[in-house]
């Protein structure tokens, strides 16, 4: 290694870590500088998109967590855009704190997801009915930009008033979508909805086939009894806007 390639690992190795001594050869109010620069880059990028994380965790916490990420993470995207998918990813790979919240990454994540399906490429979606008659031989056409998503804690209902100690009974599955205003949206699914919208998804089943699924799945002895509630539910989501319409079974 040349020598001021190595003065530059130094130097940068200070700025992520700036607890260990100052670099030879650089004033330490100048390296300071850098310092905050840095911190500060990353910290308004982060504060924009966990607003919640940072106001649960406190100013204390939440600098001690970003301080951290940024000494312990290597990033592989070069993109600032792409610093809350970095946060993510550290998060993820290491373990929490004993004093954070056992919450703390599931909101996080939905925090983030966001982000992630405001910005997300999607090739429009244009061969489907807007209007539905018979919505039981039909394949429902879902956003182009849209995430089923499960969480052990109820994380759309967290904040300074509400900070669950531990997980209920019953984990949360919420959908996540970009409306045709470009619109992120989310709605909290009960348990056989957010089957119902699992088995839709793959694209092979029509609302009938999908409930005789999940019929047989409950051990159902009647499917056709189920048929009203699939009819309701992907009639539900077309007016939410998580449905654009739908695929006559006949026309594939």
């Amino acid at each position: 290694m040349m020598a001021f390639q190595a003065v530059q690992r130094q130097f940068l190795a200070f700025m992520r870590n700036p607890v260990q001594a100052v670099p030879v050869g650089f004033a330490p109010q100048g390296v300071a500088i850098y310092v905050d620069l840095l911190y500060n880059k990353f910290n308004e990028s982060l504060e924009l998109c966990f607003p919640v994380t940072q106001q649960l965790l406190g100013v204390t916490a939440w600098q001690l967590l970003v301080k951290a990420f940024i000494a312990q993470h290597s990033c592989l995207s070069p993109y600032y855009r792409q610093i809350p998918d970095e946060f993510i990813a550290y998060l993820q790979a290491e373990p929490l704190n004993d004093d954070a919240p056992l919450y703390l990454l599931e909101l996080a994540h939905f925090e983030w997801i966001e982000l992630a399906l405001a910005i997300a490429d999607t090739e429009p979606v244009t061969a489907f009915d807007s209007v539905v008659n018979d919505w039981l031989n039909c394949r429902p056409v879902f956003a182009p930009v849209l995430q089923l998503l499960h969480y052990a804690y109820p994380v759309q209902r967290i904040n300074q008033a509400y900070q669950p100690t531990t997980p209920p009974e019953q984990t949360t599955a919420i959908l996540g979508f970009r409306d045709r205003d470009d619109v992120v949206q989310f709605i909290e699914l009960n348990p056989p909805t957010a089957r119902l919208v699992d088995i839709l998804q793959t694209g092979d089943y029509t609302v009938q086939t999908a409930i005789q699924q999940i019929a047989s799945e409950l051990q159902h002895p009647e499917p056709s009894v189920l048929f009203s509630f699939g009819v309701a539910t992907v009639t539900d989501l077309m007016q939410q806007g998580a449905i654009l319409g739908a695929v006559h079974e006949d026309s594939t």
